[in-house]
């Protein structure tokens, strides 16, 4: 039995050296790999957002547009607007977030695993347009911003979590 078991075995053997050093064999693998590699571009190049971006808020009415993210120097700033459609004023915004935008809204630099706050100056206020207990009339839109601590070069993307809103993830890093 064990004379039977080794001849079995090289058969084996020589039958997938011919299958896997056949020319018809090779070719296919390129084409496979070369397809993935192309899907995979694809699919990375289709995750980046491209800004301004608006969604659809959780307030009913309410949208909120991200319109840039600008790194300069050792800081990055980061616009957006609250939209209100709807036919009522929001009242204050932190009621309806469950808190005050600025101690809420935060960026996320996945690659290096880091949570960035919004900066405070040494009195502790936040470097953030007036979003303390910002209200959005209907029919209006307001124009805000905020200051964060930039990432290390190597972080070309994050994600932006601003209150009201579904996170806008793998955003571009503008220079």
């Amino acid at each position: 039995m064990g004379e039977r078991c080794c001849a079995y075995r090289a058969q084996l053997k020589a039958h997938m050296n011919s299958i896997f050093n056949s020319k018809s064999t090779r070719h296919f693998a390129a084409v496979m790999f070369a397809a993935l590699l192309g899907t995979a571009g694809y699919l990375a190049a289709q995750s980046t957002v491209t800004l301004p971006m608006k969604v659809d808020g959780d307030i009913s009415g309410m949208s909120v547009e991200l319109t840039s993210v600008q790194k300069t120097g050792d800081t990055i700033m980061v616009r957006f607007k609250y939209i209100n459609s709807g036919d009522k004023s929001t009242g204050a915004l932190y009621t309806q977030v469950g808190g005050q935008i600025e101690d809420m809204i935060y960026c996320v630099d996945a690659k290096n695993k880091k949570k960035y706050l919004v900066i405070r100056d040494t009195e502790k206020n936040p470097l953030t347009s007036a979003l303390h207990n910002l209200e959005v009339k209907a029919g209006e839109t307001k124009g805000c911003w905020a200051k964060f601590p930039a990432p290390p070069a190597d972080a070309t993307a994050i994600s932006v979590y601003i209150p009201g809103a579904p996170p806008f993830e793998n955003v571009p890093i503008a220079q």
